[in-house]
């Protein structure tokens, strides 16, 4: 520890020394002053230049500044411990979250005794509206209707809130029968917006849908 001598010296002066202390590395100093105010402007010089540590002490009746700041192995072992923990903390993160991915139940879809999907896909611009809408009109009229009617590709059109068969598909759906819609076809089509009856998901949970009917009927 060095010791500094200021009492009664100049602002100016007083600087300089501790300047000159702080410039060739003194990581602990012990500065007598005069007074409070010299104490404070002590304080003033030395928190900027890392002092973190600064306390006012009496021996005997002589008034000290103990003033002392972390060395650069300190620094960098502190760093050092920051970065491990922070790195300690991530894999933590990711193991967690990682964890409760793969802890996710799976949706699993049951298949229902007598169960019919009818998939319905057709190129874009290459099926025949009036067909189809006599198509879902029997369906409508028949005694067993299906679980689930699935449109994919171009057949997605026919569920457009300005088609002739939207409100075919609406009586359907409001007799039970699940009407899906395939997103990718429907973002491919740019036709997201403009769906007016049936529930659009994901083209694998389609699937899924269609896979756990015991029949499939595809038009």
């Amino acid at each position: 520890m060095l010791t500094l001598n200021i009492a009664g010296k100049s602002i100016t002066e007083a600087a300089n020394l501790m300047k000159e202390a702080v410039s060739k590395g003194e990581n602990e100093l012990k500065i007598s002053i005069d007074g409070p105010a010299q104490a404070e402007s002590v304080k003033k010089f030395l928190e900027p230049q890392g002092f973190n540590n600064i306390l006012p002490e009496d021996d005997e009746g002589t008034l000290y500044i103990i003033a002392s700041r972390p060395n650069q192995k300190q620094k960098d072992k502190a760093k050092e411990t920051t970065e491990a923990d922070d790195k300690e903390y991530k894999q933590d993160k990711f193991k967690q979250e990682t964890e409760q991915l793969t802890s996710k139940p799976e949706k699993k879809v049951q298949a229902s005794q007598n169960s019919t999907g009818i998939l319905i896909s057709c190129e874009p611009g290459k099926y025949n509206q009036a067909f189809y809408k006599k198509f879902l009109s029997s369906i409508i009229k028949a005694e067993h209707k299906p679980s689930i009617i699935a449109l994919m590709n171009g057949a997605v059109k026919l569920a457009a809130y300005n088609s002739q068969t939207c409100d075919f598909l609406k009586k359907l759906e409001a007799d039970g029968v699940k009407v899906l819609i395939s997103e990718s076809c429907t973002d491919r089509l740019a036709m997201t917006g403009a769906i007016g009856a049936g529930e659009i998901i994901d083209m694998s949970e389609i699937l899924d849908e269609i896979f756990a009917c015991e029949k499939v009927i595809s038009v």
